[in-house]
């Protein structure tokens, strides 16, 4: 009878793979990240990188022979320099993204075996609620596709029907280079949700800690909580190792895109190219909020993680002046009435348990302050909120510097008309005074 009990439990519980089962297969067939069928042949795998990895060498030609041709029209030399920067971090993280499953190709494997193997611990406890994350891979998917080749549709119609003749094939591989980075952010973003919802379970089953329990079992309880918390510590600890070099990249592209967007719409603004703002607005947008749900995911999961210490604060504080210690009082002048062995077995039974329960606090304690939880770009930033608000002071403080630096078309011309007038008069005075 347990066994069929058991067996029931683990088909009601799904396994993390097969929950992420819609976003991985879309990462997987794009050849973004490590995400991948765990059953899939490692043949299929590499042709579709291979397939990519040609895609990408084909926008990396075509972006030199657009530089090339582009290069004597650019508004500035500032910005000519900033849009070659801009590009090679875009083809650098274009090929990371296809590579990076050969540095981590057994790595997904082991993060989804982690993960299930605390999910089932976990759901002994409390079930577990992943039923938004269907909702939240939907949503991911169709931004996706609607800023990908939906976009490349419409940018494709709108130019057949009004300018034929400025239809790109490098416009539309940028559509390409934005699906993957989509695909890759959203991938990170829902696997550290699924994290947080693990510890928000956790700490629920610290919350339904009670002194109705037992000293022994609070003790067993929180033995127990201490040990899931240290294996969802191991998800954190690996998936840092797998998106350590990426959140470096996704950071450093997304600061670059935004900088180098919001300059030329000031360009634009200045020298009264009105239609290139609506693009330029569209791209740094996207850039800008996939570096922000990537931040604000990982601080909500922090914050998650922040509450355990509390938790057991509350447990410890509530339950110092209830049932443990009520128990301990009322053995105790009983035993100062009536010394005999069952009196005193009771009295040290009870003080031991109660040591239990101060010792596995204690433990558990030392595990939070020793063993800190953070999200890092290869140990160079943490990726929170406070990165956010760094963000967007470097962004102001380099466009304040860029605004200044640079000088408009329309001022470079009026210069250059005033230096020839001035040096027509002087030559004209010359002759008329020989």
């Amino acid at each position: 009878m347990e066994e069929d009990i058991t067996i029931r439990v683990e088909e009601k519980l799904l396994k993390p793979e097969r929950t992420l089962r819609p976003i991985m297969y879309v990462s997987w067939l794009l050849s973004v990240g490590v995400a991948r069928p765990v059953k899939c042949s490692k043949a299929i795998t590499v042709i579709l990188h291979l397939i990519h990895f040609g895609l990408c060498s084909t926008i990396v030609a075509y972006s030199i022979m657009d530089f090339d041709n582009f290069r004597r029209v650019f508004p500035s030399e500032l910005f000519e320099i900033m849009y070659a920067v801009n590009e090679s971090v875009c083809h650098i993280s274009s090929f990371y993204y296809v590579f990076h499953i050969i540095q981590h190709y057994d790595k997904w494997p082991e993060l989804m075996k982690k993960m299930e193997s605390l999910d089932q611990r976990i759901s002994k406890e409390l079930p577990i609620n992943d039923n938004c994350m269907k909702i939240r891979q939907i949503l991911a998917i169709l931004i996706i596709c609607v800023l990908g080749p939906m976009s490349a549709i419409a940018h494709v119609l709108y130019y057949y029907f009004i300018v034929p003749n400025e239809i790109y094939f490098s416009d539309l591989l940028f559509y390409y280079r934005t699906t993957q980075t989509l695909a890759n952010s959203f991938v990170f973003d829902i696997v550290v949700y699924m994290v947080c919802n693990r510890f928000r379970t956790i700490n629920e089953m610290i919350k339904q800690l009670d002194e109705t329990l037992g000293a022994y079992w609070a003790a067993l309880k929180i033995r127990t909580i201490r040990n899931l918390h240290n294996e969802a510590c191991s998800v954190v600890t690996t998936l840092n190792e797998i998106y350590g070099l990426d959140l470096l990249l996704c950071s450093t592209n997304s600061f670059i895109m935004v900088v180098m967007k919001l300059f030329r719409i000031y360009m634009s603004a200045v020298e009264h190219e009105i239609g290139y703002i609506f693009l330029n607005n569209m791209i740094w947008t996207i850039y800008g909020g996939q570096f922000i749900v990537m931040c604000w995911v990982c601080t909500m999961t922090l914050r998650e993680i922040a509450k355990t210490g509390p938790y057991i604060d509350d447990f410890v504080l509530n339950t110092q002046h209830t049932k443990f210690s009520k128990m301990a009082s009322f053995r105790a002048d009983e035993n100062t009435m009536n010394l005999n062995n069952f009196g005193l077995e009771s009295l040290l039974r009870t003080n031991f348990e109660r040591d239990c329960v101060r010792n596995e606090v204690n433990d558990f304690s030392l595990q939070l302050q020793q063993h800190p939880v953070k999200f890092t770009a290869c140990d160079f930033f943490e990726v929170n909120n406070s990165l956010l608000t760094r963000f967007i002071s470097v962004i102001t403080t380099y466009l304040i510097i860029l605004v200044q630096f640079y000088k408009p078309k329309t001022f470079l011309e009026s210069k250059i008309i005033d230096f020839n007038d001035h040096e027509q008069n002087i030559t004209q005075h010359w002759i008329n005074r020989n």
